[in-house]
């Protein structure tokens, strides 16, 4: 067996492989000055070329493992920080608002209406009007044509929920109802609703048409319309001039020998608390539809005597 060398330098004793086993896995034992030398761990074995390569490229691939492990671990940890922001941004941005239903058989029709607002806010709802046949119902102008047969609304919020019936007037009377714009409806429900006259006594409208549309459903054409009218001075704006927002929507049912008549869900509050009612207003309106007749119900024309 080949010797080994032995230095002596500055009270260390250092073993030394010779030159000729440079390609020997020998381990020196060199005793640190201030630790207690580590008792040898047997005699030195030599170590072929394709075992140390295969050594090495062990531990290359056990390094990158790790660190691609890591990668891996933090774009997971990233994910993970990510999702609850995004649901909570989508949490944030979603509705609040909370409906009840109306049903009223006499009339067959039906409707949702907002009981708290897209924030949250409770919504105060009572009925002013309850559900009523047509020829009992408080007219809204003097000529009775359009009459308010069903009325919700909330005090506090200066909001309205109401249903009105009546007759086609003016332009639409001469013209087919297949050839009705949903503009030219949804004007015309206005001006027959409105009580403001110029000195001529024409009776004019107090609203404006933002826009006007019509959405098929059930074989009826509805008339969805968004307005905005000069509305009286309320607790919630501090101006003498207010403004009220609100959604309609309208169609047609004929009554008895075919006579057709308007039935009408308008929603409205004032123009500050437009945003915070806007898609509930919208969901009210989608929800209106006329529910198919019973032996409950009542043509808007029928027996119209009958106040009781």
């Amino acid at each position: 067996m080949a010797s080994l060398s032995v230095l002596r330098t500055g009270g260390l004793t250092q073993r030394r492989a010779p030159r000729s086993l440079g390609r020997s896995c020998v381990a020196n034992s060199i005793p640190h000055p201030t630790l207690p030398s580590l008792p040898a761990q047997g005699p030195p074995m030599d170590c072929p070329r394709d075992s140390r390569r295969q050594i090495m490229i062990g531990l290359m691939a056990g390094v990158v493992g790790v660190s691609t492990m890591g990668q891996r671990v933090a774009r997971a940890d990233e994910f993970d920080a990510e999702q609850p922001a995004q649901a909570a941004s989508a949490q944030s941005s979603a509705s609040k608002a909370t409906f009840k239903s109306l049903r009223d058989p006499t009339l067959a029709y039906s409707f949702e209406y907002p009981v708290t607002s897209s924030s949250g806010a409770a919504l105060p709802m009572v009925v002013s009007r309850k559900p009523e046949k047509y020829s009992s119902a408080a007219p809204l102008t003097a000529d009775a044509r359009q009459r308010i047969v069903c009325e919700l609304v909330s005090l506090m919020d200066a909001l309205t929920v109401s249903v009105s019936v009546g007759p086609p007037s003016g332009t639409l009377r001469t013209t087919k109802p297949e050839d009705w714009t949903a503009k030219q409806l949804a004007e015309q429900v206005l001006l027959d609703r409105s009580t403001g006259r110029v000195t001529s006594g024409q009776r004019i409208s107090l609203s404006t048409v933002e826009s006007a549309r019509f959405e098929e459903r059930d074989g009826s054409k509805y008339c969805i319309y968004e307005t905005i009218s000069q509305g009286s001075p309320t607790m919630l704006s501090s101006t003498g001039t207010t403004y009220r927002h609100a959604r309609a929507v309208t169609v047609m049912r004929e009554g008895l020998d075919h006579e057709p008549f308007l039935y009408t869900l308008n929603v409205s509050c004032p123009q500050e608390r437009w945003e915070d009612l806007e898609e509930p207003f919208m969901r009210a309106v989608e929800s209106f539809k006329l529910e198919e007749t019973g032996p409950a119900y009542i043509a808007p024309n029928q027996d119209p005597w009958k106040f009781f």
